[in-house]
């Protein structure tokens, strides 16, 4: 009966079961290859043999796992967007000296505006009043550029989908806002990083697009990538019983809410490289020591045949 209860306690548990399928099959396959060595060289020689293989091999894959870190595995943190500021427009102006540079949202055309002077978009935008990042998702052509936007780019709603949940999340737990749905994401706004092959070079000019490839090897350090999402708060409605939730209007007797990101490209590889670095260092130290036993063994030999050589 208690072995019984052992092996469901085993079974019921997966941490204890993956700990032992591990341990089991590391004995099986470590086990066997030591198995194998120890019998034709010793008990000694065998584990070094084995051990230096073993890192060996580990150097190869944390080499793979380091240039491509695996979907599920040992990697680091992956890219995001971390909110560094919140300010309300036409109060204080922004710390961050780019946001400074963005235009205010009175200075520019609305979605709207834009759908009237291109009757053809409306038919591919969901929304009867549309953002600019709404508009700039169907046709980036038909929105401000970057000189009337002092160097920032519109961002298609489609696209900004990560900096705004990054927002989004920022806005709840800083207490600004209780939930996501006491405003609506308007606008969002992107500078800097690492300038893209579509924004320097056309597709069919083949010189450019190799020196892009060529100053992109070369520039090791990555540019402050920035980004605002722009929101406003909503009305205040109210839900009839067994009604559908209202649409959310815009009030627009409040003031645009900016949040400022900055892009942390993560450290994604950094995991990967430790491995290889720790078994790099113990596959050294292994050989090392097979080395440096090889070296006093031929000592110790060749010390033997000069005193059978002496004689008695």
């Amino acid at each position: 009966m208690t072995m019984l209860n052992v092996l469901a306690g085993i079974a019921w548990d997966p941490t204890i079961r993956g700990i032992l399928t591990v341990v089991l099959g590391f004995s099986i396959l470590g086990g066997s290859v030591y198995l194998i060595v120890a019998t034709n060289t010793g008990a000694r020689l065998g584990l070094l043999i084995s051990l230096a293989g073993l890192f060996g091999w580990m150097v190869i894959l944390t080499l793979f796992w380091w240039i491509s870190p695996p979907g599920i595995g040992p990697a680091g943190d992956g890219p995001s967007w971390v909110p560094i500021e919140v300010y309300v427009d036409g109060e204080a102006p922004p710390e961050n000296a780019q946001a400074q540079e963005l235009p205010h949202p009175d200075e520019l055309p609305t979605g709207t505006d834009i759908v009237a002077e291109n009757p053809e978009l409306a038919a591919e935008l969901v929304s009867d009043t549309p953002s600019l990042s709404d508009v700039a998702g169907v046709d980036p052509d038909a929105v401000p550029g970057r000189d009337e936007l002092n160097g920032w780019k519109l961002v298609g709603t489609s696209d900004a989908g990560e900096a705004q949940a990054a927002a989004d999340a920022f806005l709840v737990e800083a207490g600004v806002f209780d939930d996501a749905t006491q405003y609506i994401k308007l606008d969002t706004f992107e500078i800097g990083g690492k300038p893209k092959r579509t924004e320097e070079c056309d597709d069919d000019d083949a010189l450019c697009r190799a020196w892009y490839r060529i100053r992109k090897s070369f520039m090791l350090t990555h540019p402050p990538h920035y980004a605002v999402v722009q929101l406003q708060p909503v009305l205040e409605q109210e839900t009839l019983p067994g009604a559908a939730p209202p649409t959310p209007v815009v009030d627009e007797s409040q003031p645009v809410v900016s949040v400022v990101l900055v892009r942390d490209l993560g450290s994604r590889r950094l995991t990967p490289a430790i491995y290889f670095v720790i078994c790099l260092s113990l596959f050294i130290v292994f050989v090392l020591i097979l080395h440096y036993r090889d070296k006093t063994l031929t000592k110790n030999l060749e010390a033997a045949k000069a005193v059978q050589k002496a004689g008695p």
